[in-house]
């Protein structure tokens, strides 16, 4: 009998999701307004406060896991005044430990590694901080 069909969730989107509720829930001023997306906007348009969450992918490591590489960017405060980006990344690299669990609609099952945040110079209207996740992710049979 073959093995079966393996599907992985869209990352990025539940990524997206799951730190927009958690970012929403916290009490810190820097959490307020947080727009969380996976990708950086264009025109003229900043937010105030922005994380982008790009995965990377990464290697199947058996007939239903896997290893991925995520990337997040937090943006916020101003390159001369970085306080808000570095307070807003170290929650946002904080809450990382809460990702996995064992909801069914959850496709993290560990944080295998992480680095970060670091300062990143930028020439857009906000600083930036960028850290990255190395996540165990658990896929679905079709």
């Amino acid at each position: 009998m073959p093995d079966p069909a393996v599907i992985h969730a869209d990352l990025e989107l539940f990524l997206t999701r799951w730190y927009r509720a958690a970012l929403a829930a916290r009490p810190e001023d820097v959490c307020r307004g947080v727009e969380v997306d996976n990708r950086e906007p264009g025109g003229k348009h900043f937010p105030e406060r922005l994380l982008v969450i790009r995965s990377d992918g990464g290697p199947e490591t058996s007939l239903l896991t896997g290893r991925r590489n995520v990337g997040l960017s937090v943006l916020a405060g101003a390159p001369e005044n970085p306080q808000d980006a570095a307070d807003l990344a170290e929650i946002v690299y904080a809450l990382r430990t809460q990702i996995p669990s064992t909801d069914p609609d959850n496709p993290v099952a560990a944080v295998l590694g992480s680095l970060g945040p670091y300062r990143v110079p930028e020439s857009q209207p906000r600083a930036r901080r960028y850290m990255t996740l190395t996540l165990s992710v658990v896929g679905k049979a079709l």
